[in-house]
């Protein structure tokens, strides 16, 4: 079997709750009439809940691309204070995420990552339904022309996002996943986390990490702080080994972007292949389309997204690019180093 690709199964991490078996294109029932101003506290509330109760459970998860998609199984296990256990199946791989950071994120969207949601887009409550046999209430998120971006179901009981769909731009779902079975730890303290107040945001808690922007840009670094699709930049930092890694999100998905300074070793590049986007040539590494890496302008740049592919494409075209492709050449290990280095959500 082939294996898995590390950034899927990273990015199946962050897309915790999300819809199982095949995509579902009927439309969500009507809002309720207070829809409009308990939709996005729902949400907060469970992102709470996903952070500070413990919960043991299994999750299918699946992503579609322009010419196939990817499934995993994951067995999870969430310890309030030491972060979430992935195993996924049949991989065996197993991934501790911590809640603070972009992975945990999707799962426990932090309150700065909420407020980012809220100017992108209107979170409304649908009505309700059951998740792995579970009462759930379902939140819509809406984008500015009212089209459907994504639907959540929220535990009642206080518990975690039970189900979870992305939507592309023509509607189609792009990720989706859910639990097919939970079991929640007790409840700690009198207060339900279902009715309990959101806790203070907190930097440390997957917040906003742009300190450094500063000293980069007298460094000589030059970065967009919008990408295409409402992207906004949440974290921009230069690690060790060389490259310079900047985080966007609109709320709903994450795009990793990483430039280090260099050429493309394209023959090192096994299991990429090469597609025609634009007059340039860019190379891709699985179906969904969620990893891109190409050369331009003396640098190497690596695309990681949790992201509908529509939204990836822009991503893409919006970034440096060299006129010829002819201008590339094979010296170097700027590919080859950048992947082994970067962890694309940790």
């Amino acid at each position: 079997m082939t294996r898995l690709p590390t950034a899927l199964l990273l990015a199946a991490v962050m897309l915790l709750g999300m819809a199982v078996g095949n995509p579902v294109h009927a439309a969500a029932p009507p809002d309720d009439a207070e829809g409009e101003d308990t939709g996005l506290s729902l949400l907060r509330r469970a992102a709470v809940a996903a952070r500070t109760r413990g919960y043991t459970g299994t999750q299918y998860v699946t992503a579609w691309g322009r010419s196939g998609s990817f499934s995993l199984v994951l067995e999870v296990r969430n310890v309030p204070g030491q972060g979430l256990t992935v195993h996924a199946q049949p991989s065996g791989r197993v991934e501790r995420v911590d809640p603070g950071t972009p992975a945990g994120n999707m799962a426990a969207p932090s309150e700065a990552m909420l407020e980012v949601l809220a100017r992108n887009y209107r979170v409304v409550q649908a009505g309700g339904g059951r998740v792995c046999g579970r009462p759930a209430r379902l939140v819509r998120v809406l984008r500015p022309d009212d089209t459907l971006a994504a639907r959540y179901w929220l535990d009642e009981s206080g518990g975690p996002v039970l189900r979870r769909e992305l939507l592309d731009g023509g509607g189609r779902v792009v990720h989706a996943g859910a639990f097919v079975d939970l079991t929640l730890d007790p409840a700690r303290g009198d207060a339900s986390p279902s009715r309990a107040a959101p806790p203070t945001p907190s930097p440390a808690a997957g917040g906003l990490d742009l300190a450094e922007v500063p000293r980069l840009f007298v460094g000589g670094w030059r970065f967009p702080g919008v990408l295409p699709g409402r992207l906004e930049l949440f974290t921009a930092h230069a690690a060790s080994a060389g490259y310079l890694h900047l985080g966007y999100s609109d709320g709903l998905s994450v795009v990793s972007v990483f430039i280090q300074p260099g050429v493309l070793d394209e023959e090192r590049l096994r299991g990429w292949h090469p597609q025609r986007r634009g007059g340039h040539t860019i190379w891709m590494r699985d179906s969904a389309g969620q990893e891109t890496i190409w050369a331009s302008g003396g640098h190497v740049y690596t695309v990681f997204a949790d992201a509908p592919a529509d939204m990836v494409d822009a991503v893409v075209a919006a970034l440096p690019h060299e006129p010829a492709p002819g201008l590339w050449t094979r010296l170097g290990r700027g590919a080859h180093r950048l992947l082994s280095w970067v962890n694309p959500f940790g």
